[in-house]
C-alpha cells in the first residue's frame, strides 16, 4: 500500500507530538548526559562540556521543547537533543526515543495495519488530552519549592503595617507569615516570604509585602486550594484569593462557614472536585474577581459542581471592572450588602460576552466600551430569567 506525502506527514506529525508529550528524563539518563532537574519543568543540559551549562529541554505550551543558548542554531525537541548528544542521524534518534519512551510510531503502526484513517482513536485522544493537561499543570507550577515556617501575622510588624495598608486590621485565624525557599531558573535557591494561606498538599500561596519584580503571589510546592473545615456546618465561602478571604473577613462572620480558597482561577476543577467530596454543594457563596478570568472561574466552579444557584457578589460590570473583594473593602463598601442570590445564566451571559470580546480583539486588553456591551447582554439575560419564573 502506497501513502501519500500528505499521510506520511500526518503520521510522522502525531509521532513527533506524542514524543514532545513525553518527559525526556528517561532519555538523558539513558545517554549519560550532564543534567540539572530546574523544578517540575525543565532541565539543564551539558551537551559541550562547557563550565556553565547553556541547552536546556523545558516544557513550552504543554510540549517538552529544546533550545540550547549557548549555540542558536540547535533547537527542536527531544530527537534532535540526542542528535546533538550522540551524533547519531534523525530515523536512529528517532527510534532511539520512541524505544526509551516507550511511544507509539503512527506510521509504522499503519503501515502494518494497512490502514489509510489518519485520524486518532478515542482512546488516544484521551489519553494525549490527559497527558498535556499534566504537563500544562507542570508548567504553571513554579519551580521546587516549598515552605520552611510558619509564624502568626502578630509576631512581624511589616506583615501587619501591610495588610494595615489593604485595609485588613482584623487578621483571620488562618492567615500566617510564611517563608519558604524556591529554585529559579538558574537552579539557584531563593528564600522569599510573605502573608498567606498553607494548601491542602501542603505547601503555600503568600502574598509578597513587596513585588519581586513583577510577582505579587507564590505558590510554594504544588499550586492547589486551600481548605478550613467547619465541622459544624454545611455553609461554604468559596474565595479566589487569600486576599479576597481576608478582605470579606472584616465585614462577614466568616467564622461559622467552611472556607475554600482557589489560590488561582485555574484551580476552579480542583474546587468543584472538593465541593461534590465534601457534600458542600447546596449552600454556596462565591466571591469572585470583576474580570474575565473571574467570571470564567464561577462558571466552571458551578457547572462542574452542577450547582444551578448560589450566593455571589455583585458588581457593576461596567464602572467597577477589574476590582475584587479588598479593592471594595478599601472603597468603603459594604461588603456582606452585596451578597445576592444568582442563577449560574447569569455569569455565563456576562462570561460569553467578556470571552467573545476577548477572541474578538485578539488578547488586546478589554476596553469599557465593550465591557458596556456585556453589562447590557447580563442585563438582557437577567430579564428574560425574571420573565420566565
Amino acid at each position: 500500500m502506497r501513502y501519500t506525502d500528505e499521510q506520511i506527514k500526518t503520521f510522522m506529525s502525531r509521532t513527533t507530538y506524542e514524543l514532545e508529550l513525553q518527559d525526556p528524563k528517561p532519555i538523558l539518563q539513558d545517554l549519560g548526559v550532564d543534567y540539572k532537574e530546574i523544578g517540575y519543568n525543565s532541565y539543564r543540559m551539558n551537551l559541550r562540556g562547557e563550565k556553565t551549562p547553556s541547552a536546556f529541554i523545558s516544557l513550552k505550551n504543554g510540549k517538552w521543547k529544546y533550545t540550547d543558548f549557548g549555540d542558536r542554531t540547535k533547537s527542536g525537541n527531544i530527537i534532535n537533543v540526542v542528535m546533538d548528544a550522540t551524533q547519531k542521524d534523525f530515523k536512529s534518534s528517532l527510534n532511539y526515543c520512541l524505544t526509551g519512551l516507550k511511544c507509539k510510531n503512527y506510521l509504522d503502526e499503519a503501515l502494518q495495519t494497512k490502514t489509510t484513517a489518519t485520524y486518532l482513536s478515542d482512546k488516544d485522544k484521551k489519553r494525549l488530552k490527559a497527558l498535556k493537561q499534566e504537563n500544562q499543570q507542570k508548567e504553571k507550577s513554579h519551580t521546587v519549592s516549598k515552605v520552611l515556617n510558619t509564624y502568626d501575622v502578630s509576631t512581624n510588624q511589616l506583615a501587619v503595617d501591610y495588610l494595615r495598608s489593604r485595609g485588613i486590621t482584623k487578621i483571620p485565624p488562618n492567615f500566617k507569615v510564611i517563608t519558604g525557599e524556591y529554585q529559579n531558573k538558574q537552579g539557584d535557591i531563593k528564600k522569599v516570604f510573605g502573608v498567606g494561606v498553607l494548601t491542602q498538599s501542603g505547601g503555600a500561596d503568600i502574598h509578597f509585602l513587596k513585588k519581586i519584580g513583577d510577582l505579587k503571589t507564590m505558590s510554594f510546592g504544588e499550586k492547589d486550594i486551600s481548605f478550613f473545615k467547619n465541622p459544624s456546618s454545611q455553609k461554604v465561602a468559596v474565595f479566589e484569593s487569600k486576599m479576597d478571604y481576608a478582605a470579606a473577613y472584616q465585614q462577614m462572620p466568616l467564622d461559622n462557614v467552611n472556607i475554600i480558597i482557589a489560590n488561582s482561577t485555574t484551580n476552579a476543577q480542583k474546587v468543584s472536585e472538593f465541593l461534590k467530596k465534601e457534600n458542600l454543594t447546596d449552600n454556596v457563596m462565591i466571591f469572585n474577581q470583576n474580570d474575565r478570568a473571574g467570571y470564567k472561574f464561577v462558571c466552571d466552579v458551578a457547572n462542574s459542581a452542577e450547582i444551578q444557584q448560589f450566593k455571589s457578589i455583585n458588581y457593576n460590570t461596567m464602572s467597577e471592572y477589574g476590582k475584587d473583594v479588598n479593592d471594595l473593602l478599601l472603597d468603603g463598601e459594604k461588603i456582606a450588602s452585596r451578597i445576592e442570590l444568582r442563577d449560574i445564566s447569569y455569569f455565563e451571559s456576562i462570561s460569553n460576552s467578556l470571552e467573545s470580546i476577548h477572541q474578538m480583539q485578539n488578547t488586546k486588553p478589554v476596553t469599557m466600551d465593550d465591557i458596556k456591551v456585556a453589562n447590557e447582554a447580563s442585563y438582557i439575560q437577567s430579564k428574560d430569567t425574571e420573565l420566565q419564573k
